[in-house]
């Protein structure tokens, strides 16, 4: 009896562990954080693929990129290849393509810089580019530089580690690129040269719908050159032409519309820089679209910013060669237009 008690008194006093307590709960996922894969599981609200990119710090592919304010050379470029089994949009919906399980770079920026970009060439080849900031959350883009190639640009861009993908726009592929880093605005993805290997484009071309490209060499148009100086006469500067072509210029950059001709329908040479100049069409009750390319190889583009169905650019002009279309909103229909060049603020579609 004496025995018995003893033990009976010692079980009470010992924890019954592994008899129904529950292990603690996991630490909860901050919002815009990276969530790690679950094997076999989908993450909450998440849409196949269930995979996810690798939150290990300081994991890629192709090795880091350090800079600070002031860096040279600029831009500092690497290399590496597109694409991965993760579509894009699983991280944010605003992404594209198709990226890898881990980073392919690690951005380390030593210091808040004014203005930073980061940009691909990869070609003719059609790549995506996303971006994880320190805080977790995601900064995407497609084509938003020349062809189809992606830049990002944040201004400030704060310093921190920030972790980036290049996908594939099409699922399944692999494609060589370089990345750029640059503070300088002038830089664009044309800037950083194609890797070896790349589908490289041809010279002055710009990549277009399927029945060809834009010729953007600046030696053709169609209806002619028009060069201009700030406080020129007569204001506006007129001249005229037919709108349309067979290449879908929603391809050369998402924001624009309509048809445009290879050729562009006018070169303007601004022989000074304009504080603000207005490029616009006039073509009744046609629907036309204007796309310009400017100096940088940047494009601006409007579908009826102007009266009724007609477009219109406005802004600061720099000195340099503009390549200008004017497209037919509806494949295959052509309209004749006036093309007016104004520093007046007075001059409309149906005031010239």
């Amino acid at each position: 009896m004496f025995h018995k008690s003893i033990v009976a008194s010692l079980l009470l006093t010992v924890p019954l562990l592994g008899c129904g307590d529950d292990p603690p709960p996991p630490p909860p996922i901050q919002p815009g954080a990276a969530i790690p894969a679950q094997p076999g599981a989908a993450a909450p609200g998440v849409a196949q693929p269930v995979a996810q990119p690798a939150a290990q710090a300081g994991a890629s592919n192709f090795g880091t990129i350090s800079v600070a304010p002031g860096f040279t050379p600029d831009p500092s470029t690497a290399t590496g290849t597109s694409g991965g089994a993760i579509q894009a949009s699983n991280l944010n919906p605003s992404c594209r393509g198709w990226v890898s399980q881990t980073p392919d770079h690690i951005l380390m920026a030593n210091g808040q810089f004014p203005f930073l970009r980061v940009l691909v060439n990869g070609g003719n080849s059609d790549t995506t580019l996303v971006i994880q900031r320190p805080d977790g959350s995601y900064i995407c883009d497609d084509d938003g530089g020349d062809r189809f190639n992606p830049m990002v640009q944040i201004q400030p861009w704060p310093a921190g580690q920030y972790k980036i993908w290049v996908g594939s726009y099409q699922q399944g592929q692999q494609l060589p690129y370089t990345i750029g880093v640059t503070e300088l605005q002038g830089n664009t993805t044309n800037s950083v040269a194609a890797p070896a290997g790349a589908a490289a484009a041809a010279p002055g071309v710009a990549g277009g719908a399927g029945a060809g490209a834009l010729d953007v060499s600046g030696q053709n148009s169609n209806f002619g050159a028009v060069a201009l100086n700030p406080g020129f006469m007569p204001d506006p500067h007129v001249v005229n032409g037919t709108s349309g072509g067979a290449i879908n210029a929603g391809t050369v950059n998402p924001s624009c519309r309509g048809w445009v001709s290879a050729t562009p329908d006018h070169i303007f040479n601004a022989t000074g820089g304009f504080n603000n100049l207005r490029v616009l069409v006039s073509a009744g009750q046609e629907d036309t679209t204007l796309v310009i390319r400017r100096p940088d190889g940047t494009f601006m583009c409007d579908d009826d910013g102007g009266e009724q169905f007609n477009p219109m650019v406005t802004g600061a002009f720099p000195a340099g060669q503009y390549l200008v279309w004017v497209g037919s909103y509806r494949q295959g229909t052509n309209a004749a237009y006036r093309l007016a060049f104004t520093e007046l603020g007075s001059t409309t579609a149906s005031t010239f």
